[in-house]
């Protein structure tokens, strides 16, 4: 590399740090015109959303902006009237504009821009299960806005990148060592600026995770969303080959995160129950028609729990809500697998030593079996649910402090 091209590089880096603390120190034109002086932050958001906007595919679903306005409208009424707690950012309560978009974008995924500009990815609009997990992540990206975590990585890397370049720029104006050396002081620069803003990158996602929590709290929406929608993540990483990103990394692994946001909610006093933020984790009913008699399937996961019937008293499918019930709270409860059994005559299953179900000769004929087989069937389809429900959340390495 030749000593003139290094030295362009350099002046590049340099004067986009100038020209980014020049913006945000000095009112636009238009602005100056009309006479009114924009906040910096919000200026610097809204430019930089409408540059994103020309070249972005946004969604116009009136039904689809409906729902994200709407949950994230709600979110932005606390985050404008509440001060959480700050963990990386800058401090203070300030009104923000907020305003939501869609991405016409596959991959799961949010973003947000100074000012309170919030991006949504279509794929993570089609990822999430329920508007708690929804409000989880717009609580997320509210958190950026709202505890200015921009404006403050902008001005960390400003310190950052002069403190990284000074070698190579002395390097150049002193005509001491040669390119090679140069060169190499650049890159040396280069990869520190790279670690310490992605550091601070960690940091925010971070403090995002943990202000949202609050946020939610102050909300109709469950902030267990934020939990399930996190462990969906992880449980796809997994799939994924493990890749070590060291300096490169900006967010912690959704593992992490996970792990972070069951100490939290548990150090605010949340109840996890997982099951009722997405319903494809719960116990679900169906109701079958057989030889002309009715009876409700519950099932979880693809896996058939119980097939029951009627009795004198009580309908099908009330048998089955009411067990369905039960076994998303015991498995919110975090029911283990030892804490399931049979009576002494194997007729019935006992959870914690309660009657969970008691199986019938009118269940038995719906399922083509004796009394003791179908609750016996019933007891492993339970523990292997269990053992299901377990690996989901057991990390793969220890991360938990």
């Amino acid at each position: 590399m030749s000593a003139s091209r290094v030295l362009r590089m350099v002046t590049r880096l340099v004067s986009i740090v100038v020209l980014a603390s020049v913006a945000l120190a000095t009112p636009c034109a238009s602005s100056a015109r009309d006479g009114k002086d924009e906040d910096p932050e919000i200026r610097l958001g809204r430019e930089s959303a409408a540059e994103h906007d020309k070249t972005a595919k946004l969604i116009t679903d009136k039904d689809v902006l409906e729902r994200l306005n709407r949950i994230g409208g709600d979110l932005a009424a606390v985050a404008n009237t509440t001060a959480t707690p700050v963990l990386w950012g800058r401090p203070g309560l300030k009104t923000l504009p907020y305003t939501f978009k869609i991405v016409d974008d596959k991959d799961v995924n949010a973003y947000s821009m100074p000012g309170g500009f919030i991006y949504v990815n279509k794929g993570l609009m089609d990822f999430v299960k329920s508007d708690d997990e929804l409000a989880g992540v717009l609580a997320h990206e509210i958190t950026h806005a709202a505890h200015h975590h921009m404006m403050k990585l902008i001005a960390e890397q400003e310190k950052i990148q002069w403190v990284a370049l000074g070698p190579a720029l002395a390097s150049i104006l002193l005509g001491k060592g040669g390119t090679d050396t140069t060169s190499n002081l650049l890159l040396a620069g280069q990869l520190y600026t790279i670690a310490k803003v992605n550091s601070y990158g960690v940091e925010a996602e971070k403090d995002s995770d943990n202000a949202a929590v609050h946020y939610l709290m102050k909300t109709k929406y469950n902030p267990v969303g934020l939990l399930t929608f996190m462990e969906r993540l992880a449980r796809q990483e997994r799939l994924r080959p493990d890749v070590e990103l060291g300096i490169y990394r900006t967010h912690p692994p959704s593992l992490e995160r996970s792990q972070a946001l069951v100490r939290a909610l548990t150090q605010m006093k949340v109840a996890i129950n997982r099951r009722e933020v997405d319903p494809t984790l719960g116990a679900r009913v169906e109701l079958v028609e057989k030889d002309t008699v009715r009876y409700a399937d519950v099932s979880m996961n693809g896996t058939l729990i119980a097939r029951l019937a009627g009795t004198s008293t009580v309908t099908a499918e009330d048998r089955a809500n009411a067990l369905a019930k039960t076994v998303n709270t015991l498995f919110d409860d975090d029911l283990v697998s030892f804490e399931l059994g049979l009576s002494a005559d194997r007729t019935r299953v006992l959870a914690r030593r309660r009657t969970l179900i008691a199986v019938t000769d009118a269940d038995a004929r719906g399922a083509g079996q004796s009394v003791q087989q179908v609750a016996e069937g019933t007891l492993d389809a339970l523990r292997n649910l269990l053992w299901q429900d377990q690996f989901n959340r057991t990390p793969m390495t220890a991360s938990t402090p």
